[in-house]
This record gives structure tokens, C-alpha cells and sequence, in this order.
């Protein structure tokens, strides 16, 4: 029996990193210190904030369970997929002949012989090389 896949409307899982500011060790602030005074740097140069990328754990779990809300709470079927340099790629498929929702949420994903929440897979799944997103498609059985 053919399936065909459309857009529910559920959002792309982007994994998100925010802008936070790296301060200077103390021994990075002494031998900046000895630099500047030696004529190496200049001061204002020397000690301009720094910034780092880190992972922000409250707005990837905020988009987590915005996904789930728009997974309908009724028997059906999903797809997940990456699109990786214009190619469309098929990581997933979940079906429930109950709660869609439910079952997605409380399944776990066996990768490399471990059994993973969902969460930590579609992590996973959007840090891996060239995955910009990754797409829910729900399935409708023609």
C-alpha cells in the first residue's frame, strides 16, 4: 500500500548554540598584563571581550516539545529526514495505532548497540556533518 507523505506543520529540529562571553584566566590576565606593558598589544586590544558558542539547552528542549505538541495525538505515521546538500535522506519512521504523539515521545532509538530517548537521537541526528535541519513528514496511507 503506497504512503504518501505530507507537511503537518511540525516544526524543523535545529539544534541551537548561544553567544556567551569567555572571560580571561588570571594567568591569561597577567601575561596580557606583561605584553601590554612591553609594547606587544595594545590595551584596549588586549583585554576586548571574548565570546564562545555553547549549546542552549533551554531553547533546544523549548523546540523539543513544540514538535511534540504538533505531532497529532492520533493513530497515524512519521517521518524522519535530513536534507544534506540537497539530498533528501530517511533516518526514521515511527507509526502507532493509537497516539502518535505519545508513542514518539516515550520510544527509544537504538544507536551503536544503546538504547536513546528521542531527544537525545534527533541531537544526534541535527550535529552530525552537513544536517542543517532535521524535517517531520506525517504519513497518510493512499
Amino acid at each position: 500500500m503506497p504512503l504518501r507523505l505530507v507537511d503537518g506543520g511540525i516544526p524543523s529540529f535545529e539544534w541551537k548554540r548561544k553567544r556567551v562571553e569567555n572571560p580571561f584566566t588570571d594567568d591569561e590576565i597577567v601575561e596580557l598584563r606583561k605584553k601590554v606593558e612591553l609594547g606587544e598589544l595594545v590595551e584596549d586590544e588586549a583585554f576586548r571581550k571574548r565570546y564562545k558558542l555553547i549549546d542552549d539547552a533551554d531553547a533546544n528542549l523549548e523546540l523539543y516539545r513544540k514538535i511534540l505538541t504538533k505531532i497529532p495525538p492520533m493513530p497515524g505515521k512519521l517521518v524522519i529526514c535530513t536534507i544534506t546538500d540537497f539530498k533528501f535522506k530517511i533516518h526514521g519512521f515511527y507509526s502507532s495505532d493509537l497516539d502518535l504523539r505519545e508513542g514518539f515521545k516515550h520510544s527509544l532509538k537504538t544507536v551503536d548497540g544503546c538504547q536513546i530517548d528521542r531527544f537525545s537521537w534527533l541531537k544526534k541526528l541535527a550535529l552530525e556533518n552537513g544536517v542543517s535541519s532535521v524535517s517531520f513528514l506525517l504519513g497518510r496511507e493512499d
